[in-house]
């Protein structure tokens, strides 16, 4: 059932409301990500130290990064950035704490020993089940790594997502009818312990989505998100080009406009969270999300 708006909606706390919650440990975050068992499939390998020890962290007060700074080159993977480096108030984000992708199935094996390396010790798989087993990391059996699987979109919307009118409108379903994945991802974060990566396909609209809530939670400025959303169009420019040669003629222009993610598109999202829950704290809370776990994300980047 989707989640009611709440009448009137309130301002989005952001940040202060962070800092008025007291932080209840990490043993109850990391029970509240158990509870998601129901809705979260998980595969578990033995978690370690990333290679060259502990993860390194850029400190608020620190420069902001561009954006050829955070991407992450690690073959095959075309999308993959560091969410370290916006602005947000008193300095920026910190790096090495999570990280954007497309399908890491995609990496070589020199690209998943970068992966390690870089501190990634949780991967989150946001795509459906039959978009799993047609395309599994070759590596996923390998210590090191804890995966979970929380499909944002499951093959049972793939007929609404279909008749919807674009990317916009696709973006509002998942909003309204998947807020139990939701809760698994956001609560899958708040429990792991050094760096994060999640992805779906391309790691452009389920990826770009859950990264825009992830960044306000911090307080990164939307002009920030916005431009980190729209990157996705440079990092992926080759990678569209093969895809538009590959669909049929009629359907070029159609694929076009679907895979350009213009900054307005976020934009209008994140004001569609504030004026429907009142912001994205306050869905992610309705969505099953507790105060404790909000805290430690919205502080998890700074």
């Amino acid at each position: 059932m989707p989640l009611r708006s709440r009448v009137p909606p309130r301002a989005e706390e952001g940040r202060s409301a962070h800092a008025r919650r007291s932080n209840e440990g990490a043993e109850e975050v990391r029970t509240e990500a158990g509870t998601q068992g129901s809705a979260v499939h998980q595969e578990v390998d033995e978690i370690t130290s990333p290679p060259g020890g502990e993860v390194r962290v850029a400190p608020v007060g620190g420069s902001k990064l561009p954006l050829t700074a955070r991407r992450l080159d690690w073959p095959d993977c075309r999308n993959a950035r560091d969410l370290g480096g916006l602005p947000v108030p008193g300095g920026v984000t910190r790096t090495r704490m999570l990280v954007r992708s497309d399908n890491i199935a995609n990496l070589t094996a020199a690209g998943h020993e970068a992966m390690i390396a870089y501190g990634v010790s949780t991967v989150i798989d946001l795509r459906s089940p039959s978009e799993v087993m047609g395309s599994r990391s070759p590596f996923i059996t390998r210590g090191g790594l804890t995966h979970v699987h929380v499909p944002l979109v499951d093959d049972s919307m793939l007929l609404k997502l279909g008749e919807a009118s674009g990317m916009f409108e696709r973006y509002l379903l998942m909003l309204e009818h998947r807020q139990q994945a939701f809760s698994g991802i956001f609560n899958t974060v708040a429990a792991a312990e050094g760096g994060v990566l999640f992805h779906c396909f391309a790691g452009k609209d389920r990826t770009g989505l859950v990264a825009a809530m992830m960044l306000s939670l911090a307080g990164v400025e939307v002009e920030a998100i916005a431009g980190d959303y729209a990157e996705t169009d440079t990092q992926l420019a080759a990678r569209y080009q093969e895809w538009l040669a590959a669909a049929p003629p009629d359907r070029r222009e159609e694929m076009r406009r679907e895979l350009h993610c213009p900054p307005e598109r976020v934009l209008a999202i994140l004001d569609h969270l504030r004026q429907r829950w009142g912001g994205v704290e306050t869905y992610l809370e309705m969505a099953g999300v507790s105060a404790g776990n909000l805290s430690r994300l919205g502080t998890r980047l700074t």
